[in-house]
């Protein structure tokens, strides 16, 4: 059915519930697995801010910072993606996640996305529209958006 599948993640409850959803799809599939994460500073000041030696959550993140606690995201959801029996790879990428997502899917050359309905960037999501719904606009695969 699927060869590869793509889940975006940014530390939500919904993007975790993706990844669970993705890993099932996936052993159902046979397919490969890449989990992917594009930190960005406007919204990762709250994971940031759960990195030691990160005192002020005004101060725009470093790169180090935001790959830090991009990393850190990723661990977690590769520890879910483990509980469920699933094998995975992540690939981080620090910017704009529909364009990073997008491009890791084409790349790839994934016949479907998974992505969480509501992440961190709920505030941006009022003006430009939520994560999901521009990757499902732009992508040249299926997409799945799991609540």
């Amino acid at each position: 059915m699927f060869k590869t599948i793509v889940v975006a993640v940014d530390g939500s409850d919904c993007a975790k519930k993706a990844v669970t959803t993705a890993c099932a799809l996936a052993k159902q599939s046979e397919a490969k697995l890449i989990i992917v994460h594009a930190p960005q500073a406007e919204t990762s000041a709250f994971a940031v801010g759960a990195v030691a030696g990160y005192h002020e959550v005004l101060t725009a993140p470093t790169h180090d910072e935001l790959t830090e606690a991009g990393n850190k995201v990723l661990d977690e959801a590769i520890a879910i993606a483990k509980e469920t029996g699933c094998d995975a790879k992540t690939d981080l990428h620090i910017g704009d996640p529909v364009r990073q997502v997008l491009k890791v899917a084409k790349d790839s050359n994934a016949d479907l996305i998974v992505t969480g309905r509501r992440g961190l960037g709920s505030v941006a999501g009022l003006f430009l529209g939520s994560t999901s719904q521009r990757i499902q606009h732009h992508a040249t695969c299926a997409c799945l958006t799991v609540i």
